[in-house]
């Protein structure tokens, strides 16, 4: 299953003519989960004409404005589009407190059903936050100040036919529709031979992305970017020059991401959320690299499509 990035927003607190506040779309399979949502991030969705009908998800990581100012407008939206009921937000503690205080802010008259969950995980504990046949998401306790959460987009191994061995051992049941319950996990009986599910199958392991923004090295980020495929964290400043500013903001230099991706075995690093102050990405990125070569920079409106 294809899974897109989509880079709504890649700037920090101050916003800039080219950096957007923060908020990433992740897009599979027809559907989108939003992750965070600053000032602006629908007029960004409309740029990247992205279906706003797929949007059924938005999860919080902290309320902090430049996280969360384009809710109210993204909500009152998907209020007025075709083929949406219903929208979820999960986020932190007091989510719901938020919530219903910018929805007083103006005068809205919600048409679709608006399902807040708020999410309180303890210090190192890992919990799912929502599940279906295919995904998985977690959160974990980041340390950034305030109530603050990341998230893991886990899908789920599947069983895929070996075809070389399919061919060799039953090569009559490449069309016949038992093979779908062998792919399901289940041993048949075809022409008076059991055949095992196992003979005929391989795990194929699912992507894993984590979603860590606004925080400073703790145990909570292992819990979440351990062995995943892609870590998706806040680089906001330049250790050589900003090291301090990360320590006193609650924020991470591009230095302290990598490091981090190298101890978790991560796969492919991706940084976000810069500092206004940096005109371009390219010492940061070069900061992160001499660390952890596997690394991208991103940029407002880029899509990265994920391969495992």
């Amino acid at each position: 299953m294809a899974i897109k990035l989509h880079f709504l927003g890649t700037g920090c607190m101050v916003p800039t003519k080219d950096r957007n506040h923060l908020s990433i779309a992740l897009e599979r399979e027809g559907s989108i989960f939003l992750f965070d949502c600053g000032e602006g991030t629908q007029i960004q969705i409309r740029k990247m004409k992205l279906p706003l009908s797929k949007i059924k998800k938005i999860f919080i990581s902290h309320w902090h404005g430049d996280h969360t100012l384009g809710i109210n407008g993204l909500v009152q939206t998907l209020s007025n589009t075709d083929n949406v009921s219903k929208v979820e937000i999960y986020g932190p503690a007091n989510t719901k407190f938020h919530i219903d205080h910018m929805f007083k802010s103006t005068i809205f008259e919600p048409k679709i059903e608006i399902c807040v969950t708020e999410l309180t995980p303890l210090q190192g504990e890992l919990i799912k936050v929502f599940e279906n046949s295919e995904i998985e998401i977690f959160t974990a306790k980041l340390q950034h100040g305030v109530d603050c959460i990341g998230y893991l987009f886990k899908e789920k191994d599947t069983l895929n036919i070996d075809k070389k061995k399919l061919k060799e051992i039953a090569p009559e049941l490449e069309s016949n529709p038992l093979l779908n319950r062998i792919k399901m996990g289940f041993d048949i009986q075809y022409n008076g031979v059991d055949i095992k599910y196992k003979d005929l199958t391989y795990v194929k392991e699912g992507m894993k992305i984590a979603l860590v923004f606004d925080t400073r090295p703790c145990a909570g980020i292992s819990l979440l970017a351990k062995d995943v495929d892609y870590l998706v964290m806040e680089s906001t400043f330049i250790h050589k020059q900003h090291k301090e500013k990360a320590e006193e903001f609650d924020h991470m230099s591009a230095k302290e991401t990598a490091e981090i991706a190298l101890l978790n075995n991560v796969s492919n690093l991706i940084i976000t959320h810069f500092s206004q102050r940096y005109k371009d990405t390219k010492e940061i990125e070069s900061e992160a690299k001499e660390i952890f070569e596997n690394t991208t920079s991103t940029y407002d409106l880029m899509t990265l499509t994920l391969k495992k």
